[in-house]
């Protein structure tokens, strides 16, 4: 018997039909979700697709076999790291790496009897996903135990502990949640637990109901040990893995930038030996795995290590790829970027932000325009791909510093950018700053002193419009962490780049603006592109099959 089945990432997306709805009856009005959804959605045919299954429905036409491509593909290092960390611990665990596409696997599991389920929340801002995952379950098996956690359920509970947090539980339909920002450690407890049947109350950080309300039996801070928790790569075939693979070699960040609250909730920066680092890249090599991609926050920092973490790989020769975020305000000398190429990285992301010295400044970024001007000049001339990350509508924003933001990304040319509107949360360093800049409201609805969140939502509009040094690139269903995933397909640089400069035509909101020539016109050189690719198949077909 699996003591524990672990459900990975529920890739939820609006339908055409959705969509339609929306842009009839919303006007001017349309929610931030939306108009972003106007800008990562392709109208082809007529209907409503995301960038891949626009790839996926062309390709499927012209080859007559169905195929789905999609980042799903690639392995979810969240779902492997707790697979890793419950058979480390002695719980035989198996796992679906994407419920979206495995659901027929899921059953079978779901037959076996296992003593737990846990699903992971690590991407979903909403509960609908999970409550999908959760329903589906109980059809196929009534008496499971099913555990939530992850930062959907941390951002519930920050909220307040009464009856608002008591509804939204029994909403999901879960057994038990796991509040605690790490919460593996709580998890193999949980588990072992449940196989021994002993209390689950017992378990620190863990949410049950008792006496018809829900309870925490005790709140207690993990702090788990990154090299003994780091995945055993040899525990997975080479047909589970692939050839491109996420890991990590830290945990937080080395920064406290007043957007973002992710510091405040993982604590201080955490950092894996640069041997278990080496032992992992060793095994995945062995594994055939040919591109890796490090999630980590701060990669380059500290500069010191990293450059003992490429002159490792270097010295390895692994034959990996590699891809990362990347901190330009930390890399200003050129060798850093020879030693970077000479490695194995053939592409970053870059989170700038803002191309506007105040907004920066206001941000906390620690870094100028002109770091990253340089940054993306060194990067572009060893022909590593770069992406731009911006956001606008933070404190300080303007219609003066949008235009700087535009004109920075159409000189410094970074292959590919994205913007998000700003999301003001209250956990962030900035609240505390909130009278300085007379900011109001929360979310997605926001006003300061020089921009509101339906301003915001303009410039964004803007800034997608005017920039034509870089393609863009959708903020869903593919973002940059989606390039070594087409990359492995078989596209080169220059046909990523192309593939996202012949979608952006398409794009909704270029479409519903342009005339019917104009778009048939670009659907055709899309299409003529798109068919003339030499790609592997996609792993799932139309059915969502391996």
């Amino acid at each position: 018997m699996k003591h524990c089945v672990v459900v990975g990432y529920h890739e939820t997306d609006m339908s055409g039909e959705e969509l339609d709805l929306a842009l009839e009856q919303g006007g001017d009005d349309l929610p931030a979700p939306i108009r972003s959804m106007l800008r990562t959605k392709i109208t082809l045919g007529g209907t409503h697709h995301s960038y891949l299954d626009a790839l996926s429905r062309v390709r499927t036409e012209r080859t007559g076999v169905p195929g789905s491509y999609t980042v799903a593909e690639l392995p979810s290092l969240g779902t492997l790291y707790l697979v890793n960390y419950l058979e480390e611990h002695g719980h035989p665990t198996d796992f679906v790496n994407s419920f979206t596409y495995e659901r027929e696997r899921l059953a079978k599991l779901l037959a076996d009897g296992p003593a737990s389920v846990a699903i992971t929340t690590t991407f979903y801002m909403m509960p609908a996903p999970v409550i999908e995952i959760i329903r589906f379950v109980r059809q196929h098996n009534a008496t499971v135990p099913i555990i939530v956690g992850g930062p959907l359920i941390d951002n519930h509970c920050r909220e307040g502990r009464g009856e608002k947090l008591s509804r939204f539980f029994d909403r999901v339909g879960a057994d038990f949640y796991v509040w605690e920002s790490q919460g593996e450690e709580a998890l193999a407890g949980l588990v072992g637990a449940l196989v021994e049947g002993a209390s689950p109350a017992a378990v620190p950080n863990v949410f049950a109901r008792a006496d018809g309300e829900w309870k925490l039996g005790r709140k207690r801070p993990e702090n788990n040990d990154l090299n003994r928790a780091s995945v055993r790569w040899h525990r997975f075939g080479a047909d589970v893995l692939g050839r491109t693979v996420s890991t990590r070699t830290a945990r937080s960040c080395a920064f406290n930038c007043a957007f973002c609250d992710y510091p405040e909730r993982a604590g201080a920066l955490t950092l894996a030996d640069l041997s278990t680092v080496e032992r992992e890249l060793e095994e995945l090599a062995e594994r055939g795995v040919k591109r890796v991609a490090f999630i980590d926050d701060t990669f380059n920092v500290p500069m010191r290590r990293f450059k003992d973490l490429c002159r490792m790989m270097v010295r390895r020769d692994f034959g990996i790829e590699w891809f990362s975020y990347f901190r330009c305000g930390h890399a200003r000398e050129p060798g850093v970027y020879d030693l970077m190429y000479d490695s194995g990285c053939r592409g970053v992301l870059l989170g700038i932000e803002s191309g506007d010295d105040q907004v920066l400044l206001n941000m906390d970024k620690r870094a100028t325009t002109e770091h990253y001007r340089y940054g993306i000049e060194q990067l572009k001339a060893r022909g590593i791909f770069t992406h731009a990350s911006f956001v606008v509508g933070f404190p300080g924003e303007s219609p003066r510093t949008v235009r700087n933001t535009i004109d920075f990304i159409n000189n410094a040319g970074p292959d590919t950018f994205a913007v998000n509107h700003w999301y003001y949360l209250h956990s962030t360093p900035i609240h505390v700053r909130a009278p300085q800049f007379d900011l109001t409201g929360n979310g997605f609805t926001w006003s300061h002193r020089t921009m509101d969140s339906r301003q915001a939502l303009e410039a964004a509009d803007e800034i997608f419009d005017s920039v034509h040094a870089a393609s863009w690139m959708p903020v869903n269903g593919l973002d940059f962490w989606g390039v070594p995933y087409l990359l492995g397909k078989g596209m080169s640089r220059e046909q990523v780049v192309e593939f996202l400069a012949l979608a952006k035509p398409l794009t909704t909101a270029n479409v519903a603006r342009s005339g019917p020539e104009a778009a048939a016109r670009a659907e055709a050189r899309f299409r003529s592109f798109v068919g003339g690719l030499h790609l592997e198949p996609a792993r799932y077909d139309a059915g969502g099959q391996r």
